[in-house]
């Protein structure tokens, strides 16, 4: 990797990287202390790293950032949890202050396992200060819902029934900076899982709600290298350092090659990854507190823990030499699910892109609709396939899917140099609609055969393909669409190597 693997080197990294952004935010402050894009709560994270970072330095951002707290407005969507978490992480700062700022906005307690572990640690923290037996057993109480509702070791659901890699990291991240015996063990667990999902390449969360944003690899950083997977924690390292030498900050997606633009949403393509309720300011600071607790959190010397093959129901991961192909076998909506697998080939910091994470937060407009999910669709474009089930068996994955009311199949099949996709459905349409990441090359060898002759890696069917090249969004940017179009069968195998038949 880029650098030495040692917890010496990793927090004098980390150090580094929260102080680049500690001083980005302070310049991005405006006067009266809010940011220059709206936030939920960026005051108070970047408060919290100003002053574990150097409180006399930063005194003037701290105060203002605590003013513009207090004279924020407490709309429904205020972000209770988050707000209060970030207060109580500044060294000094007095209950008379946090009340003003927290005064009686309610907590927001979704139906979402980090919102729900972030209100217990909050609680927890609380008690430090001598609250009462109710108060020990509410959190009690509450531990344990988390624990029925959402965990399934190694695995936090994000909403139940759907997985996210990158709400799994916070809540590992949560749970492994609570002095808790037993939040620590679940923490332990539910790390080895990240371990898996980043190998060596440093994306821990390609899969569900957030894929490759920032907010989740900060987090994973923090539980793998408290946990002492340092090689998985170093590559993840390196690609936050990779994004910020890049852009000029961290980018609210490591994918992105630009920062966040002023006017973020589903009508700019500058936006991937973006969803709704995102704000770049947030996840700066958020992502520079995170990153300082690395830089500062003693952490005794270990071996390299061995990462288990781990059997997680809902998620399918396939790792070899070649390739890594990870998907998302159940959910409620487009952006839980798979269709097709988020595939990566190269090692370590070479590690590249083949199929792009693909859906987003569909709670409001985005730039990830139906027509967007890599699944069959009819020609005219006016019906996209829906997911009915996935399943998985050894190296192969089934998903049974509907389009305009007609079922289909799609079979993936994972071997060691060779994943084969075969689409079939009792109707004439466009099948596969695979979409393939920007910077992959593809050329035409034949009606049939394609080929990416950069990488090696070529694409052979037993129907015609056509390569769509109009704008298409994943959650890592532009891509480009392969289609078997108007047709009810087609079998695809994508090959590494010299394969030629």
């Amino acid at each position: 990797m880029s650098l030495p693997v040692t917890r010496t080197s990793m927090a004098e990294r980390s150090q580094r990287l929260a102080r680049l952004i500690a001083d980005q935010l302070a310049e991005r402050q405006q006067p009266d202390g809010t940011f220059e894009q709206h936030s939920f709560y960026a005051p108070a994270f970047a408060a919290a790293l100003w002053a574990q970072l150097d409180p006399a330095l930063y005194a003037h951002q701290i105060e203002v950032a605590l003013s513009a707290l207090e004279a924020e407005q407490q709309t429904p969507r205020y972000h209770r949890e988050f707000i209060e978490y970030g207060l109580r992480q500044i060294p000094g700062l007095s209950d008379k202050r946090l009340n003003a700022i927290l005064r009686t906005a309610p907590t927001q307690s979704p139906d979402v396992a980090n919102w729900q572990v972030l209100g217990m640690i909050n609680r927890h923290l609380s008690l430090k200060k001598g609250a009462g037996k109710n108060r020990k057993l509410i959190n009690w109480l509450h531990w344990a819902f988390i624990r029925l509702r959402y965990w399934r070791a190694p695995f936090f659901w994000d909403r139940p029934t759907c997985f996210s890699g990158q709400y799994h990291a916070f809540c590992a991240a949560l749970l492994t900076d609570s002095p808790e015996a037993a939040h620590s063990i679940i923490a332990a667990k539910a790390t080895t899982l990240i371990a898996e999902l980043s190998g060596d390449h440093g994306y821990a969360n390609l899969l569900g709600r957030g894929a490759g944003q920032n907010f989740g690899a900060v987090c994973a950083l923090y539980a793998l290298s408290e946990h002492g997977f340092q090689t998985q924690a170093d590559a993840v390292l390196f690609r936050l350092e990779n994004a910020f030498l890049t852009t000029g900050t961290l980018p609210l997606n490591l994918f992105s090659t630009a920062d966040l633009p002023d006017d973020p949403g589903p009508a700019n393509p500058k936006t991937p990854g973006w969803y709704n309720y995102n704000r770049h300011d947030d996840y700066l600071a958020f992502a520079g507190y995170w990153l300082l607790k690395i830089a500062t959190t003693p952490t005794a010397p270990r071996p390299q823990p061995t990462t288990p093959e781990l059997k997680a129901a809902p998620i399918a991961i396939f790792s070899n030499a070649t390739y890594q192909a990870q998907m998302c076998l159940c959910g409620t909506h487009s952006f839980d699910l798979t269709p097709c697998p988020v595939v990566l080939f190269g090692a370590e910091n070479t590690a590249s892109l083949l199929f792009a994470p693909t859906g987003g937060e569909e709670d409001t407009p985005s730039l990830y609709g139906p027509a967007s999910i890599p699944l069959p669709a009819t020609s005219d474009g006016k019906y996209f396939a829906q997911i009915c089930k996935a399943s998985r068996t050894k190296n192969t994955v089934r998903i049974n899917f509907k389009l305009a009311g007609v079922s289909g199949q799609r079979t993936i099949t994972f071997e060691d140099t060779q994943i084969t996709i075969t689409d079939k459905i009792a109707t004439k349409c466009d099948l596969l609609r695979l979409l393939v990441h920007h910077d992959v090359k593809l050329v035409h060898i034949s009606q049939q055969q394609l080929h990416a002759p950069d990488l090696g890696i070529s694409f052979h069917a037993d129907r015609d393909l056509v390569i769509d090249e109009t704008n298409h969004f994943t959650a890592a940017g532009l891509a480009r669409r392969v289609i078997a179009p108007h047709t009810d069968h087609v079998t695809l195998r994508i090959c590494w190597g010299t394969d030629d038949a």
